[in-house]
């Protein structure tokens, strides 16, 4: 059972609707954001970072990727309403927060606390002069740092809202499911054991 729970989405739209919604959100921003990481990764075989920045950029383009996959079993979970692949989607959720807090905190300590030393730095731009490089290897505040922060910040926020409609969702399957089952079996009682006339007269 969700801690957090909710019975529309947004206040107004289905959780169903509200799942595929978000999960069509976080397959853009997965996209955006493995597509920029595997990019960097690419360009580490021309211009190495050190190790420490080498290995945010390696797990930070993992954890997009698996964002990636991920919200398509949650685009087709909240168009197909299937209960079971509901629950497994939120579990995933649930596993897949940690990796993105652990991602979002190494590129937020690389970024803040960037490796200076300018023998690193010349041997990643290793001769060249794009603006794009050298914000890649110069690290600080730039453009190519802001924005897998920006990504990763967004993810979170999409995956946390995520988490609370599609378990709520799932329990809005579990108690649909209940009132079949006890409809049913009140139908097969009926059929079995019908009231006796006698019974009605009195």
């Amino acid at each position: 059972m969700a801690l957090l729970r909710c019975s529309k989405f947004l206040g107004c739209i289905p959780l169903g609707t509200g799942v595929w919604l978000l999960a069509l959100l976080a397959i853009l921003v997965g996209g955006l954001g493995s597509a920029g990481s595997w990019l960097e990764v690419n360009w580490m075989a021309h211009h190495p970072l050190a190790l420490r920045d080498k290995a945010a950029t390696i797990i930070q383009a993992g954890v997009f990727s698996f964002l990636f996959l991920l919200s398509f079993l949650g685009f087709f979970a909240g168009l197909g309403g299937k209960r079971g692949v509901v629950y497994i989607y939120s579990k995933l959720i649930f596993i897949h927060a940690p990796l993105l807090i652990l991602a979002l905190g190494f590129t937020l300590f690389t970024t803040l606390k960037p490796n200076t030393d300018p023998e690193a730095v010349n041997k990643c731009l290793n001769g060249t002069t794009s603006p794009i490089i050298t914000q890649f290897c110069n690290h600080g505040l730039s453009l190519v740092r802001i924005l897998p922060i920006a990504l990763l910040g967004a993810a979170m926020l999409i995956q946390f809202s995520v988490w609370i409609v599609a378990s709520s969702y799932g329990e809005e399957q579990d108690r649909k499911n209940e009132f079949s089952d006890s409809d049913l079996e009140s139908s097969r009682t009926t059929l079995l054991f019908p009231e006796s006339p006698f019974a009605r007269r009195r």
